[in-house]
């Protein structure tokens, strides 16, 4: 079972899940763009254009442009759900707890489960 914290705004609820995003490690600015953190997509997508920038005139060499891109990568994949959180934060979630689910359903339908149902999960 995976972990999520539990967001809620009025009768919104998002669930987001704890640990590593191999998504965010893959395709950064995808994954930004698909949370709808604008900033942090087009702060990746900038620091993939100043290293390829970099590359290309001669400032950085090959090795050195593949090192610090992808351990940009590793970081922002690390960080990416809890920026993820940040992000709701400042929309104006609040956050509710954890649950276990397989998968963000089953953690939100967990989550109002141990509140006593649906009815008392938004009362």
């Amino acid at each position: 079972m995976r972990v999520y914290s539990v967001h809620r705004r009025g009768a919104d609820i998002v669930a987001v899940r704890e640990g590593f995003s191999w998504f965010a490690l893959v395709a950064p600015f995808l994954w930004a763009l698909w949370h709808r953190m604008w900033i942090w997509g087009v702060a990746m997508l900038a620091v993939d254009l100043v290293l390829g920038g970099a590359w290309d005139h001669g400032w950085l060499d090959a090795p050195e442009t593949a090192i610090i891109a992808v351990g940009v990568a590793f970081l922002f994949a690390a960080e990416a759900h809890d920026l993820y959180r940040r992000t709701l934060f400042w929309r104006g979630y609040a956050e509710e707890g954890l649950s276990t689910g397989r998968d963000a359903d089953a953690a939100i339908r967990r989550w109002a489960d141990r509140r006593g149902g649906w009815d008392s999960a938004f009362a």
